[in-house]
């Protein structure tokens, strides 16, 4: 990123017009980011007073103090098949920025302003993906920066993909605010994970927004393990009939580590179904956050959801908040259910695997590994499974359990 963008504390459009101009983007984006400077501007951040934020407090954070810093990006795509487009494309063009507007939030105007090398996802119709796309999203900053992840999927009619974003970053402070906007079309199916191994000094507040159309299915998932403060929302916009969503999510933490999930399920059409599932496991003073909204709209009859949050205590200073949320408008609905569970691990089953010869981190590493498993499920990624035992193994061997 240029010094000079890096010197205007984020507030300069004729600094930002300048460089968009010399890197020779369209007019159109050039416009949308000139939109989100101006709003940025006017923006307040976020405080406690919002519900969406009571449990995380970001007082501290002030943008001028950070670098915008450029992410290192590298791309796995074994599938034959053209998958990325550009901002020249019609359909980028009419709906990039536009499903999450510059105006809803701090952290989504400075996105909109600052970002660099979008990631842009076109598939056509009638295309089913072999192979999952995997992104790699990595910063190797030396000092305080914030970085802007900026990812367009548009999913054609009747087509099928599965992506997977890992994030990672070194030992340095870092500040991540990332846009996921995602376009399902009319019968597609869309697999998305992300796996967050950011470093233990950053803190990312992202964003992921679908709208769903007509029989199309969109799932969600997310693998909390790494950063400092882990906050995402994710929400799924059910426009289409017979439309399917599905947001799925763990946090493994230790230390001080804090993630917060808000998720919003919103039951546009008739005949919709979502499903949330969100699951923690938390030892030394981390803590963690869910605040999860189904909404069914008037028009959405014989609409059928179901949020759930677990959480396990693993020391007796972690901490878990919970607030699930169902806004029925209609009475013509088929389910709609909610529920939540904060509490250590059960004894029964530890004393069992403990009596069976297993030590005491053993036993819990067991029991954690299978009470993420469900999350794991229904992502077609080779291995990951796996992956995901072996992660809580080696994060548990070592975490503070008293």
């Amino acid at each position: 990123m240029s010094s000079d963008l890096a010197n205007s504390h984020f507030f300069s459009e004729s600094v930002l017009n300048d460089i968009a101009v010399g890197r020779n983007e369209s007019q159109w984006l050039i416009e949308r980011r000139l939109e989100a400077i101006r709003s940025l501007g006017s923006l307040n951040m976020p405080t406690t007073q919002l519900r969406p934020w009571k449990y995380t407090d970001i007082s501290h954070i002030d943008f001028d103090n950070f670098s915008p810093s450029k992410l290192k990006i590298n791309i796995d795509n074994k599938n034959q098949s053209t998958v990325f487009g550009d901002e020249s494309s019609e359909i980028v063009e009419k709906n990039f920025g536009r499903l999450i507007p510059s105006t809803e939030g701090k952290f989504i105007a400075a996105n909109m302003s600052l970002f660099e090398d979008p990631i842009i996802i076109d598939l056509p119709d009638r295309q089913a993906l072999e192979e999952p796309i995997v992104i790699n999203i990595s910063s190797e900053q030396t000092e305080a920066a914030m970085v802007y992840p900026r990812i367009f999927v548009n999913i054609g009619q009747q087509s099928e993909a599965t992506i997977m974003i890992r994030c990672s970053s070194g030992s340095e402070l870092l500040l991540v605010a990332g846009v996921i906007e995602i376009f399902a079309e009319q019968g597609s199916n869309l697999r998305l994970l992300i796996d967050n191994r950011w470093g233990e000094n950053t803190e990312d507040y992202s964003i992921i927004r679908s709208k769903v159309s007509k029989d199309a299915d969109v799932r969600v998932g997310t693998l909390a393990i790494g950063s400092k403060v882990f906050k995402l929302t994710v929400e799924s916009l059910l426009e289409g009939e017979g439309s399917h969503s599905e947001i799925k999510g763990v946090a493994l933490g230790d230390l001080d580590q804090h993630f917060d999930f808000v998720t919003l399920q919103d039951h546009i059409a008739p005949k919709t179904t979502s499903n949330v599932e969100i699951k923690s496991a938390l030892a030394g003073s981390s803590k963690s956050i869910y605040y999860g909204i189904t909404r069914v709209e008037q028009g959405a009859l014989g609409a059928e959801a179901n949020q759930e949050n677990r959480n396990l205590l693993l020391s007796p200073h972690a901490k878990a908040d919970s607030d699930p949320v169902l806004e029925i408008l209609t009475a013509d609905v088929i389910r709609c259910g909610h529920g939540a569970t904060v509490g250590p691990v059960d004894e029964e089953a530890l004393f069992y695997l403990q009596s069976r010869g297993l030590t005491y981190r053993s036993a819990l590493q067991l029991i954690v590994s299978g009470f993420f498993n469900s999350v794991a499920q229904g992502f077609p990624i080779e291995g990951l499974e796996q992956m995901l035992n072996e992660t809580v193994v080696d994060k548990i061997e070592l975490a503070n359990l008293s």
